[in-house]
């Protein structure tokens, strides 16, 4: 079975105006929930657009395909976006998910009736529902694209059992509702076990000073293909020539996802543990030791340290194979020069622009 994910055409949408037009200092709105209302919140649009891409590069080297729905790719095939090359090479591919609108109905109904979390959302959302049956428009055009439009490409996902990568406003406006996606997607715990090993690599090297604690955490594939490109237009082209270099790895990812969907408990155990023996060594080669034991000697220098305490059959087994690979990704950068690298490639560096992105990708120790 292909590993697949349904994507947001509004995302590729961004994305093609980012890189087809560049950066403006415009801003984009957040919808915060809280307690009985939602308001909005400005962000830099900019930065909006680099996490939707950052996440199609790593849907676009990972997966087998990103699927969207056909009825609405007007929305970016009309520009000369460098993605056009990954449709015409069919990872990007239009499906007729509307064809069959009776599958998706009832799921996305139950799906609304989950996002919306206080009476506030009911009120404005009951508001869209009345004004469309009117006058075919909506009084409330960002809710309705964010939650409605959610809803929508949530039971896409539901129905066509795929997983689903959200544009980051309708990310963001899931998290801040309480409305969760499904855990079983190899590929986004993949990532995350990623992101939790850089922040531990990071928390080495730069300590848990109180005031001096930031650093950019950039996705892991993202960093890559920046590394290897020198051009905005090649950011695509180098995230397609990659697919090849990660085959490996994108085929443990599929394996690893059939074991998720069919609920095989040893099969997924299995791969944890092969995360859990990454995780090790990880720890070993930084200096942190076996949980609960003491580091009582270190060799090496700097903070990459081999650890006494380190299981040399497990340092073996991370010299290979996928193993290896989670191991490279974790130490390849920190990923403060890709992100001066990417900004640089806009003509945004030290601009307030610059500046709004990289605190985008800011975490605290």
């Amino acid at each position: 079975m292909a590993q697949g994910v349904v994507s947001d055409n509004w995302s590729l949408q961004d994305i093609s105006s980012l890189l087809v037009s560049g950066m403006d200092d415009s801003s984009a709105d957040e919808i915060i929930v809280k307690d009985k209302s939602h308001s909005y919140n400005p962000i830099s649009f900019a930065s909006v657009q680099t996490e939707a891409l950052f996440d199609f590069i790593t849907d676009l080297v990972l997966r087998d395909e990103i699927l969207v729905e056909e009825r609405f790719t007007h929305a970016w095939t009309a520009s000369n976006s460098p993605i056009l090359k990954a449709k015409e090479l069919g990872v990007v591919r239009s499906y007729p998910f509307l064809n069959e609108p009776e599958k998706l109905a009832l799921p996305k109904s139950r799906i609304i009736e989950h996002m919306c979390s206080n009476e506030s959302l009911k009120k404005s959302h009951q508001e869209n529902v009345t004004s469309w049956k009117e006058t075919q428009q909506v009084t409330h055009p960002l809710l309705s694209a964010t939650m409605w439009g959610g809803a929508g490409m949530c039971a896409r996902s539901f129905v066509y059992e795929k997983s689903y990568t959200p544009h980051p406003l309708r990310k963001r406006f899931f998290v801040n509702s309480g409305f969760m996606l499904p855990a079983g997607d190899a590929l986004h715990q993949v990532t995350s076990f990623l992101n939790d090993e850089q922040m531990k690599v990071s928390k080495k090297i730069y300590g848990t000073d109180s005031l001096y604690s930031l650093f950019i955490n950039m996705p892991a594939i993202p960093l890559r293909v920046i590394q290897d490109s020198s051009s905005i237009p090649q950011l695509i082209e180098v995230a397609l020539e990659m697919r090849s270099d990660f085959l490996n790895l994108r085929e443990w990812l599929k394996q690893f996802q059939n074991a998720l969907s069919n609920d095989d408990i040893n099969e997924i155990n299995n791969y944890r543990k092969q995360l859990d023996s990454v995780s090790q060594n990880v720890s070993a080669k930084i200096g942190l030791g076996a949980t609960g034991k003491p580091v009582t000697m270190e060799a090496g220098m700097g903070i990459f340290k081999i650890a006494t305490q380190a299981n040399p059959i497990n340092a073996l087994k991370n010299q290979f194979g996928v193993r290896a690979t989670l191991n490279k990704l974790i130490f390849g950068s920190n990923g403060k020069p890709e992100m001066k690298k990417f900004v640089r490639m806009f003509d945004q560096h030290n601009t307030a622009i610059g500046y709004d992105i990289e605190r985008h990708f800011t975490k605290n120790t």
